[in-house]
């Protein structure tokens, strides 16, 4: 049993499937053994990227008229408890110890009886459910971990579905194509339910003729996203009507129509100058977050290559006249080089570096894939000071590669 915080993350972070999943039958039974009730709407996000942020949208709208709104992401940048959301209120340290010793005595039984283990995502998930469940929640917004059809949120039964987008990212559990990673994304929709997208034009057909297939109410906002600017905020029109955000960046418009979309199909009375006020008033850390203003540094967690595209659009039209020294590092399972081959569009000359993690890259390899100036500092506060002390005037700092490494750096430039 568990006293302190630490002794929690030590155990959960330790819980390693046994075996690649092949169906949702394990947290099937840990939601029935568990007693677990869900009484109220579900609210599911799937998507390569823009998950997080349509979810803290839909959050942000939905608590504006007084909904009591179970949140449910990952990863995190700050703190574990970001995970596990009710409106603003984070669940606390002591509430994930309680919960935590639940979950430890039925996983303790459940390697006994099943010759299994309940793993990280899967506690935290059914974590998440039982404190909506005391909590006495209206809705639930839950992020996918991975995928969609095999991930295990999906065992759901959901209300609204969203497929925020489709790129490449995971492709060794999901797929090499655009269209198989889509097979999978796909999964989460639910026959006779509605199902919001911004997915691309390739896969626009696809996306008609599965929904077509399967009695789902397929709404895409692409063609009623319009006249896109970025200020001190990012503007929109959806459906002809004027919009601003506070999270800067061109795919941000998407993103929120997608959550314009969710919340009034959750509440048709739902007002725009409501859901004005409540996109326009929200700053998440991590996504194109300004943490200073002189020098400007900018701290973007992309760590795939359509999310490497989607900020260096947002760069090029918020600072076309500056030049853009980059701090950069990736892990090792993601296709880093396509994403210098991205940023190269965009940089002025990188600062590589590294982060204390098991799944850290080599960065002798960042050389490789890229024909601008670089610096290699393997340190990550000693690759942020040098970048500060070198930058010039017409120059500003982009952090980028990894929410993980973007979490570290943040924590040592507001330090």
């Amino acid at each position: 049993m568990f006293n302190t915080i630490d002794e929690v993350y030590d155990y959960l972070y330790n819980q390693k499937k046994l075996s690649k999943r092949v169906n949702l039958e394990r947290i099937k039974r840990a939601y029935t053994d568990l007693n677990i009730k869900i009484n109220y709407k579900i609210i599911h996000i799937a998507g390569t990227n823009g998950k997080g942020s349509t979810a803290f949208y839909i959050k942000n709208i939905l608590s504006s008229i007084n909904k009591r709104v179970g949140l449910f992401v990952s990863p995190f940048i700050l703190r574990f408890n970001e995970r596990i959301q009710v409106n603003d209120r984070f669940i606390s340290d002591s509430e994930i110890i309680h919960y935590s010793n639940i979950l430890y005595t039925y996983n303790e039984d459940y390697k006994v009886k099943y010759n299994d283990v309940i793993p990280f995502f899967e506690l935290t998930l059914l974590m998440a459910l039982m404190y909506y469940q005391d909590r006495g929640i209206d809705v639930a917004v839950i992020e996918c971990g991975l995928g969609g059809l095999l991930d295990s949120t999906n065992f759901l039964d959901t209300d609204i579905s969203i497929i925020t987008n489709v790129g490449y990212d995971h492709m060794a559990q999901l797929g090499s194509t655009l269209d198989e990673i889509a097979d999978h994304k796909l999964g989460i929709a639910r026959v006779g339910h509605p199902l919001i997208t911004a997915v691309s034009d390739e896969l626009k057909d696809k996306f008609i003729n599965y929904s077509k297939e399967n009695n789902i109410n397929l709404i895409r906002v692409n063609d009623d996203v319009t006249d896109i600017y970025l200020d001190s905020y990012t503007h929109f029109k959806y459906k002809n009507i004027e919009y601003k955000t506070s999270l800067l960046g061109l795919y941000q418009a998407y993103n929120a129509s997608i959550a314009i979309e969710a919340t009034k199909l959750y509440d048709s009375k739902i007002t725009d100058e409501l859901i004005n006020y409540a996109l326009s008033d929200y700053n998440w850390p991590g996504r194109f977050e300004i943490v200073s203003k002189n020098p400007i540094i900018i701290l973007d967690g992309a760590h795939n290559i359509s999310a490497m595209e989607a900020l260096e659009d947002s760069i090029k039209k918020l600072y076309p006249n500056k030049k853009i020294n980059i701090i950069f590092t990736a892990l090792v399972d993601k296709e880093y080089g396509k994403m210098i081959n991205s940023l190269d569009n965009i940089a002025n000359k990188y600062y590589f570096t590294n982060i204390n993690d098991l799944r850290a890259s080599n960065i002798d390899d960042f050389k490789n894939f890229t024909n601008k100036e670089y610096k290699m500092i393997s340190n990550m506060d000693d690759a942020i000071d040098q970048a500060i002390k070198e930058i010039k005037e017409d120059e500003i700092i982009l952090i980028t590669g990894s929410l993980h490494f973007i979490s570290m750096a943040r924590k040592y430039i507001l330090k």
